[in-house]
């Protein structure tokens, strides 16, 4: 089979090395084998049931379960952040931050205050209701409820062009986010919090379920009291200790003891 040569150069331009492109007809087989199962494979797939899915599928609406672990953490202005009584407004652009760490599962208000910056951390785990409000041509917000008291830190040592230390510190909401658990509420310019809030749900399965939630019922605004996992041991350990028998010398129980 004789090749012609605009086969050899298909843009029929001379080379500038002097070389010529030539297809061999074994290799024109290839190219045709390759496309052709390339685009039987993206068209459909058959299962093991016989039946077929499609491999491109247009679906609306948000879906969930996108793996968080290989998105990078993403950060967005707010104009204000509400927590029961307290209240931060933002003064200037940047001083008051949404930001969101996808491998770490976590939510966090940062605040610049003066020339150091404090934040709240909230766990994923730890959010029992969530709902966002983004009107038309309005501010977003999004309001959040807590089964448990958020974490809160304090910048350290700032250094130039290096990453920001913290330090556990004490609540600087004037105890509000250590005693209320509904809500925080926080704001956001104008067509900002859309496409954040639209990735953060669909990272996670449950935070996706809460947004769904038609409104936001909790019973108590309030934390509850409850003693840490460590604190119960010690006091069952303490009280079996006071339910055990005296051994007396040459008892049962005294020999029980000794072996």
């Amino acid at each position: 089979l004789e090749i012609s040569p605009s086969q050899w150069n298909p843009l029929d331009e001379p080379s500038p090395l002097g070389l010529k492109l030539r297809k061999s007809p074994s290799l024109l087989e290839l190219i045709q084998m390759r496309l052709s199962n390339g685009s039987s494979s993206s068209c459909s797939v058959t299962t093991s049931n016989g039946s077929e899915s499609l491999g491109k599928r247009n679906v609306k609406g948000i879906q969930p379960s996108i793996a968080s672990e290989k998105m990078k953490a993403s950060n967005f202005n707010a104009t204000s952040l509400r927590i029961g009584s307290w209240e931060y407004v933002s003064k200037y652009e940047g001083d008051l931050l949404v930001k969101c760490y996808f491998a770490k599962h976590k939510l966090v208000w940062e605040i610049l205050d003066g020339i150091l910056k404090s934040k709240i951390e909230i766990q994923w785990s730890d959010i029992v209701a969530l709902k966002s409000n983004c009107p038309e041509g309005r501010n977003g917000s999004i309001t959040v409820v807590l089964s448990r008291k958020p974490a809160f830190y304090r910048e350290t040592n700032p250094q130039p062009r290096k990453h920001t230390l913290w330090h556990a510190c004490n609540d600087f909401t004037n105890g509000q986010a250590s005693l209320i658990r509904r809500e925080h509420h926080i704001q956001c310019p104008t067509g900002v919090l859309n496409k954040h809030f639209e990735k953060l749900v669909r990272c996670d399965d449950r935070l996706y379920a809460l947004s769904l939630q038609p409104k936001i019922v909790v019973g108590s605004p309030y934390f509850e009291t409850q003693t840490s996992a460590f604190e119960n041991s010690e006091e069952s350990k303490s009280s079996e200790s006071n339910m055990l028998p005296v051994a007396v010398e040459g008892s049962p129980v005294s020999v029980m003891q000794d072996a």
